[in-house]
């Protein structure tokens, strides 16, 4: 006799659905994790995520803001503790005086990178098993659910997905 659990087809919708619930929980360990290793560091978490961002190419505030999903006035506060810490430095922007590019300096990539390498160290440590094949997918399929749950907020009015930043 068949038992009910043996006559379930796979959802595609409800296991996409409780990957995208597995979201939270892991934004918040890994924060306190990061949090953690960033004790002695002089930065906070919204600190090196700025940092990690400009450190790829120069950009203004609102363009930052934009790339993090966070409101204007939170990265500005961000940029000016890192200006004032020395890790950031402002570029003249040709296009625009007022809106200046933001730029790593020496230090503040220097900086970075450490923390960069002690979090590859970590993440060999506990999940050095997971094979490329694992995390190509595992890419893909986050990148298409923060697209679309970007287009969703666009959408429903919270410009650039920043509600509640």
């Amino acid at each position: 006799m068949l038992s009910w659990a043996m006559l379930v087809r796979f959802d595609k919708q409800e296991r996409l659905y409780k990957a995208i619930k597995l979201v939270r929980p892991i934004h918040l360990n890994v924060h306190r994790s990061i949090e953690h290793m960033l004790e002695g560091s002089g930065i906070s978490v919204a600190e090196r995520a700025v940092l990690e961002l400009l450190c790829v190419e120069p950009l203004t505030v609102p363009e930052a803001a934009r790339r993090l999903s966070m409101k204007r006035q939170f990265v500005l506060r961000v940029v000016v503790g890192l200006l004032e810490k020395e890790l950031l430095e402002k570029r003249p922007n040709p296009e625009h005086r007022r809106a200046y590019f933001c730029a790593p300096s020496f230090a503040g990539r220097d900086l970075f990178e450490a923390i960069h390498r002690r979090e590859l160290e970590l993440l060999h440590a506990v999940l050095g098993d997971i094979n490329q094949t694992e995390v190509v997918v595992a890419l893909r399929v986050m990148s298409r659910v923060a697209t679309a749950f970007e287009d969703l907020a666009r959408e429903l009015g919270a410009p650039d997905g920043k509600e509640g930043s």
